[in-house]
């Protein structure tokens, strides 16, 4: 995850806030791309939290998050639970331009690693490969089928896409000449 300082601090700082809180997270977008070996350039840092916060959630992930320099709306993030909003976003500011978009999703698979002697929880290699499908990200999967190879599960890919984005991925193994 090659990353400008900036951007790295603010990851780390974020991942350290996260784990503070206790609340099952994941990071995916970006962040999660660039643990799989595709990295790229970006401007936010897009995490998936577990479901439905309760207002004692609430409060604990605020707290978490400003003491490690971000600061988010209590009221976005309940429009986000009731679905009025699709994210809430949490602004890092020691940057003062860096950004955490935060997705509620009801479940979701991850894996954990150590970065810089820190416990951060990664997005599930294939959930991120159907998410990326999902929303169009094709280029994106390309490359990281090239750099992963065979080492993944198309069944756990599958089971979240439609027929369309089937053959798409289909296309996609046939490309990369990832046959499974």
């Amino acid at each position: 995850m090659a990353r400008n300082g900036s951007y790295s601090d603010a990851l780390l700082r974020l991942v350290k806030g996260l784990n503070e809180t206790g609340i099952r997270y994941a990071l995916t977008g970006a962040a999660a791309v660039g643990y799989y070996g595709a990295p790229r350039s970006t401007m936010d840092i897009d995490v998936v939290v577990e479901g439905s916060l309760s207002e004692a959630q609430i409060e604990v992930l605020v707290a978490g998050l400003s003491r490690n320099g971000f600061s988010t709306s209590k009221d976005e993030i309940r429009r986000a639970i009731t679905g009025e909003e699709v994210k809430f976003q949490a602004f890092d500011d020691k940057t003062g331009f860096l950004r955490a978009d935060m997705f509620l999703e009801k479940s979701f698979g991850r894996v954990t690693d150590r970065i810089d002697g820190l416990k951060v929880w990664f997005r599930t290699f294939e959930e991120l490969v159907a998410k990326k499908i999902q929303y169009g990200g094709l280029a994106e999967v390309k490359l990281l089928f090239q750099r992963r190879g065979r080492v993944f599960e198309k069944e756990k890919i599958v089971r979240f896409l439609n027929t369309q984005q089937r053959a798409k991925l289909e296309q996609i193994l046939k490309e990369t000449k990832l046959k499974t």
